[in-house]
């Protein structure tokens, strides 16, 4: 799996492609807590290690809240990103920290040797100390892309107050001698160094990693950092960090941010040859509750710098009358000095449109930028759709600003191919990604009538990678997914609402459709979606 704090990846900016520093994107596995009834208030947080002493020394580990109303199986699930291989290592450790002497277990799932849950080899045998458990899954052999963990199995529960747990670095391998060496990593829940810069005593601002509270627009990932900002705190407040950055060819730095309030926002970069710099972002915030792409300009320096800061929050002086959350995301580094927007897949199905062979079909509208305001259709390149899988169904990706948007699609040269002569023009409203399906010379988007369910459904990420999320505001009956050449490669029956979680490891890179059926009467929903 990972782990290396600094990574690097390839991303597409608008003059090509460009190799960009994610300097730190604050992702671990995805942590599901099994809880019980409405009285379960458990929750999971990755905190500093509040004892860093013993057999695990390391910065940040998982604080686990376990409510006494909880259940004897409360702990956490994860579709990995990477599937654990139990083939050659066969044991998983876990390091915990209990208040209490209790049974811990580890389950994994989905591996075609049967699913398995182990209680530790060995008992805990103190508390208020870190302690490897080790688990034995000789028996099995072969990948398994669930893994699940309960810190304390007492049953019955036997709680009269809540406690907390703490539990780090889940490793395997083939050695069942407790504190052995790892093998491989499936998570050690370690971020980027996280330097509060605080004011007086009574600043008691406080950063952890916390999942996405809001998981749209250019942000759906999982986990994010919460910054509770005191009211007592200073102008400056935020974090520095001892993470190299390059400066030499990448000159922009980009940081999400989801706040409040409007406020200003700086970055520093220190330490250089070429000295310090701290810079405002190069556009002011424009929106409150939803995640904003904030760009800082540093062509004037050149060079490594060993040190970095962020100041999410820079009113000068200090307003507040109550403490403040917000929350800050993908710190990267590139030469691209656009922010990241909003991306919106419009398909459109051509099926009994007259398209002739070799046909192209356009949008034009009151885009702006590279599409253009009511560009003839055929004269602007950057409003083509296409069809790569000869299916019928044209598509286009386009990346806008959050706004609200006029066109219609278009066949052939020249005005007189629209869908229909004169009024009225299609309208789409973009505050987060967006994927619009429609069918040629019907008016109303496929999907939004009033038996319809997409107004209830979000798919995500968008493309999708090794993991595919799926949030149903209502009951379904069933999903199933098709790849572009018709072959089904999930069908999954009586869908509750909520959170879906699709392991599409063995997913092949391309286009496959989606499609939601009501549990009543209705018209399904389809989505197309690419995995990268």
């Amino acid at each position: 799996m990972k782990k290396n704090l600094l990574i690097f990846a390839m991303l597409m900016a608008m003059t090509g492609f460009v190799r960009a520093q994610v300097i730190a994107d604050y992702e671990c596995i995805p942590m599901n807590v099994m809880m019980g009834g409405a009285d379960d208030q458990s929750s999971m947080t990755v905190v500093p290690n509040p004892d860093p002493s013993g057999i695990n020394t390391s910065a940040y580990v998982v604080k686990f809240v376990r409510d006494k109303d909880g259940i004897p199986w409360e702990g956490f699930w994860s579709a990995l990103p990477t599937p654990v291989d139990v083939t050659v290592n066969k044991y998983v450790h876990v390091k915990v920290w209990k208040p209490r002497i209790s049974p811990i277990k580890f389950k994994l799932e989905g591996g075609a040797a049967g699913t398995l849950e182990m209680a530790s080899t060995t008992a805990q045998t103190s508390t208020g100390t870190w302690e490897d458990m080790v688990f034995d899954f000789t028996s099995k052999t072969g990948t398994y892309p669930v893994i699940a963990f309960m810190p304390d199995f007492a049953d019955p529960v036997n709680l009269t107050d809540d406690i907390v747990i703490y539990f780090d670095d889940i490793v395997v391998n083939n050695n069942p001698a407790p504190n052995s060496p790892a093998v491989y990593i499936i998570e050690d829940y370690e971020i980027m160094p996280l330097n509060y810069m605080l004011g007086p005593p009574t600043d008691l601002s406080s950063m952890t990693l916390f999942p996405n509270p809001d998981k749209s627009g250019i942000n759906t990932s999982s986990y994010v950092i919460k910054f509770v900002r005191d009211k007592d705190g200073v102008p400056w407040g935020g974090f520095w960090s001892t993470t190299p950055v390059d400066v030499s060819t990448n000159k922009y730095m980009h940081v999400k941010v989801w706040k409040p309030r409007i406020s200003p926002v700086k970055f520093k970069i220190e330490g250089g040859a070429a000295g310090t710099l701290e810079q405002a972002s190069t556009g002011p915030q424009t929106s409150t509750g939803r995640w904003e792409d904030m760009v800082f300009d540093f062509t004037s320096k050149t060079g490594p710098y060993p040190i970095i800061a962020l100041m999410p929050d820079f009113e000068d002086p200090l307003t507040l009358t109550e403490d403040m959350v917000m929350y800050f995301d993908d710190i990267i580094l590139n030469n691209d000095p656009n922010p990241f927007v909003p991306e919106v897949i419009m398909n459109v199905d051509m099926h009994g449109s007259g398209l002739a062979a070799g046909e192209k079909v356009w949008v034009a509208g009151s885009f702006g930028g590279i599409y253009g305001t009511w560009n003839e259709p055929s004269t602007n390149p950057n409003n083509e759709l296409t069809d790569p899988n000869n299916d019928s169904i044209y598509s286009i990706t386009m990346s806008l600003p959050a706004g609200t948007y006029y066109y219609k699609f278009f066949k052939g040269s020249g005005w007189n191919g629209g869908e229909w002569t004169g009024d009225p023009n299609r309208g789409i409203n973009v505050v987060n990604d967006t994927i619009a399906n429609y069918l040629w010379g019907i008016f109303q988007p496929v999907g939004t009538g009033e038996n319809s369910i997409a107004k209830g459904i979000n798919v995500y990420p968008v493309p999708f990678s090794n993991v595919l999320n799926v949030e149903t505001a209502n009951d379904l009956a069933s999903i199933t997914i098709f790849s572009a050449l018709g072959r089904q490669v999930v069908t999954m029956d009586k869908i509750l609402k909520g959170t879906t979680v699709i392991n599409t490891e063995s997913f092949a890179r391309g286009l496959y459709f989606v499609t939601f059926y009501p549990e009543k009467s209705g018209t399904p929903h389809v989505v197309k979606i690419m995995k990268f």
